[in-house]
């Protein structure tokens, strides 16, 4: 059996890669399908949010180097039907030693044409930046999808890693498909809300419908190391990723029809929500939930990841930025404004000019 093979890439870091990959992954295996993640983030996130120590001898590093095989690599987790290709420590040294390699961008994919990855699906959590890993990633996979969080400055990220897919696809992978765009860590304030209009209003069907919400349960579940459709199933968030994984899998079937293919169907929801519950019974229950200063201080955290440890200049512009996104006519005045004072400038301008050369007997 060949997978489906996709890529969560974002070019900005913060934006829930790891969150999206975790949660997709075991949402997944809730509907009934079988799921191989890989992490290729150093960090390890995604390794050790479903239960594996990023400590283990071997790791995403050695199978990229040939010093083991896939099968070798991969390990059980703690979720029934979810196994994971983990990260170590030693793959931030990757780059280096992916240089010397010929054909170093198709490093993964020659892998995986060699392996027997008995899965349904694998999900590739992607580092941010457009280095030899992610590109490894998107000239594997035959899907990407792309979190985006609806901030002025997530805008830019996610402009600048669309021309990167298009690269991918014109040279080292043509299959490659844009399979959709998911808002994240969405706000429900009216900025958030005018940026995912814009965004929606440029990309169309391409954005998902499923928008996973800003929620504390999500800052608990990653202190608890546990994606939080199981650290709590009944949670906005945790329903929104069930959301999103129901459109994903309903899209993949229409793809999968297009081209003659037959994937057979999940689960409903209503067993995908059991699985989800029996799991938060053996694992969530007995973890430190985060309270009081605790709690505060994550969500200050999750502030500076969404908009960053600014200056006062930035500060001030990004107000500036919200300010005019939500009160369109009011930048609309105050571009007819410096207009008019262009205009005037010039027209003092030229009759002073003017005036200047009649005293000195030029007109």
């Amino acid at each position: 059996m060949k997978p489906y093979i996709v890529a969560i890439f974002n070019q900005k870091g913060g934006i829930s890669k790891t969150t999206t990959s975790t949660n997709l992954a075991v949402c997944l295996a809730a509907y009934g399908k079988s799921v191989v993640v890989m992490d290729l983030d150093s960090q390890g996130d995604s390794t050790k949010s479903l239960g594996v120590d990023p400590n283990v001898k071997r790791g995403i590093y050695d199978l990229f180097i040939g010093a083991a095989e896939l099968e070798e690599v991969m390990l059980p987790t703690i979720f029934e039907g979810v196994s994971i290709l983990p990260s170590t420590y030693s793959l931030a040294g990757i780059e280096i030693k992916l240089s010397e390699l010929k054909d170093s961008q198709r490093t993964l994919t020659h892998i995986i044409s060699h392996a027997a990855l008995d899965c349904d699906y694998v999900i590739v959590d992607c580092p941010p930046a457009l280095g030899i890993l992610p590109i490894n990633a998107l000239a594997s996979a035959h899907a990407v999808i792309i979190p985006v969080t609806a901030t002025p400055y997530a805008n830019d990220g996610l402009m600048r890693t669309l021309p990167s897919i298009k690269y991918v696809q014109e040279g080292l992978n043509k299959r490659l498909l844009l399979q959709g765009v998911l808002f994240t860590i969405h706000d429900r304030h009216k900025t958030a809300r005018k940026i995912s209009e814009l965004i929606r209003a440029r990309l169309g069907g391409t954005v998902y419908a499923a928008e996973i919400p800003r929620d504390t349960m999500v800052i608990e579940a990653a202190s608890a190391r546990l994606p939080v459709c199981v650290y709590a199933p009944r949670s906005p968030a945790a329903q929104a990723h069930l959301d999103f994984t129901g459109e994903f899998l309903d899209r993949h079937q229409k793809i999968a029809a297009k081209s003659g293919e037959v994937v057979s169907p999940p689960l409903k929801r209503e067993e995908a929500v059991a699985r989800l519950t029996v799991w938060q019974g053996e694992f969530a229950t007995a973890t430190d939930r985060p309270t009081g200063d605790r709690l505060r201080q994550k969500k200050n955290q999750l502030d500076r990841l969404l908009y960053g440890d600014r200056t006062k200049m930035e500060r001030l512009h990004l107000g500036v930025i919200h300010f005019f996104i939500e009160h369109r006519m009011s930048l609309v005045v105050f571009l007819l404004m410096i207009l008019a004072a262009v205009v005037t400038l010039v027209g003092v301008g030229v009759e002073s000019v003017r005036m200047l050369a009649g005293s000195m007997g030029l007109s």
